[in-house]
């Protein structure tokens, strides 16, 4: 009788879930059409982009995706704040660790390395069109190890700034294309002319932080010099970042400051003022120049070393695919959606940075003629990446204090060699 009454108690199990499963088929049916892969027809993907100037050409690229891909593929852009913390960098790891990582995910240029070694993204080579049609640094930029892992829609770059009236009364004339490029000298000799201290103008205005900045406008003046950070397979900083090279170009902007031809204490808008008759600042600084009608601008080269090549840095935000994916075919799909031509130049304008396709670059007809055609000319022939290793954050904000206190009047060697101590501990931890 006892067995009888488990027989019969199991026949009930299973007639009730045969049922509920029937039951559950059902919904899932219907809920397949509005949108809900459950039924395997639609594919559902999602991405993550931090919240910027880009994120109303995003949206709008996204949805005009979902509309030519209706009941194939249906695309969620989630837009993350930022701000100036890392709070979206944080939000990448928790959901690596957790593995809840989007489909695409956004990533600033120097994370590359971090995040393909950390196993967050994964090789991209074969699933991207038109490879060849990218500026070389974005290719660089996306490599890691010898694969490519990211690609963006935009570059960016470093130059020279000037006040147009200002350098006309002191009778300098900029270059105007990059084979007249001014070297160090001549941009140190413009900057002490330049410098009127009795009425409070500067030659020269640079942004002083600990931030990725430093790095990134600083860098060209070590690169140009044959100077480096660190050895191109990561495994060390000793003997490239305290390279007599590197010194010597840390060295030559030091002078600016020490001498009072920067300001330590700038205002943010010190040279749109009038208060400083250049600035070193990045590409996207013309678009705030708008806003300043009253000053009269121009751009030139990036200064170069008397001993090296000109150039100038590169790198911005790109796109990877996550390890979490489950869709490899369908966010192949869609990343190559979102940079096609026609969306890459919709992205460059909404962020009014050089576009990193050079198809979408060549009908951007603004940026071939002055001032914006010295920012097109080193995107596409002086352009130098960031340092790729594991060791980038560590690299990268050490090597900004350091010469937050080099300006301050620091001895370069000594404050190098901190650098180069704390980086090659990290480096040892990676290992």
């Amino acid at each position: 009788m006892k067995r009888f009454w488990l027989s019969a108690m199991l026949l009930v199990a299973i007639t009730i879930l045969v049922v509920g499963c029937s039951s559950g088929s059902d919904e899932a049916s219907s809920d397949s059409g509005n949108g809900s892969d459950a039924d395997g027809d639609v594919v559902n993907l999602t991405l993550w982009h931090p919240q910027g100037d880009t994120q109303d050409a995003y949206t709008e690229i996204i949805e005009a995706f979902n509309e030519e891909y209706a009941g194939q593929i249906h695309a969620d852009l989630e837009l993350v704040p930022r701000g100036s913390t890392y709070a979206y960098e944080d939000r990448i790891s928790a959901a690596a660790t957790s593995k809840t990582l989007p489909d695409l995910v956004a990533l600033d240029g120097p994370n590359v390395a971090n995040y393909a070694d950390a196993g967050i993204i994964q090789p991209i080579e074969g699933l991207v069109d038109d490879l060849d049609d990218f500026v070389d640094s974005i290719i660089t930029q996306g490599t890691y190890d010898g694969q490519l892992y990211t690609l963006g829609a935009t570059e960016s770059t470093v130059a020279l700034f000037y006040n147009v009236e200002m350098l006309a009364d002191a009778g300098i004339e900029p270059p105007k294309t990059l084979e007249e490029a001014w070297t160090w000298d001549d941009f140190y000799e413009a900057a002490q002319q330049l410098t009127d201290k009795e009425n409070g103008i500067y030659g020269v205005n640079w942004t002083l932080d600990y931030g990725e900045w430093i790095i990134y406008f600083t860098g060209p003046t070590v690169w140009s010099n044959d100077g480096s950070f660190i050895a191109e397979d990561g495994s060390t900083v000793d003997g490239y970042i305290n390279s007599p090279e590197t010194i010597e170009a840390l060295e030559f902007l030091q002078k600016f400051t020490t001498e009072g031809l920067v300001n330590l204490q700038p205002t943010p808008t010190e040279f749109e003022d009038g208060n400083a008759a250049m600035m070193l600042m990045g590409s996207w600084q013309w678009a705030q120049l708008q806003n300043y009608p009253e000053t009269e601008w121009g751009i030139t080269y990036y200064p170069k070393s008397p001993n090296g090549e000109q150039v100038s840095p590169s790198g911005d935000w790109n796109w990877g695919m996550s390890t979490n994916t489950e869709h490899v075919e369908e966010s192949a799909i869609l990343l190559n959606y979102i940079l096609n031509k026609e969306n890459v130049i919709k992205i460059a304008r909404s962020d009014n940075k050089p576009a990193a396709r050079i198809s979408s670059f060549e009908e951007m007809t603004e940026w071939d003629e002055e001032p914006l055609n010295v920012l097109k000319d080193q995107v596409l022939n002086t352009a130098h990446p960031r340092p790729s290793t594991t060791s980038y954050p560590v690299l990268s904000s050490r090597y900004g204090q350091a010469v937050q206190n080099i300006f301050l009047g620091g001895d370069v060697k000594t404050e190098i060699e901190q650098v180069v101590a704390e980086v090659e501990a990290d480096i040892a931890r990676n290992n």
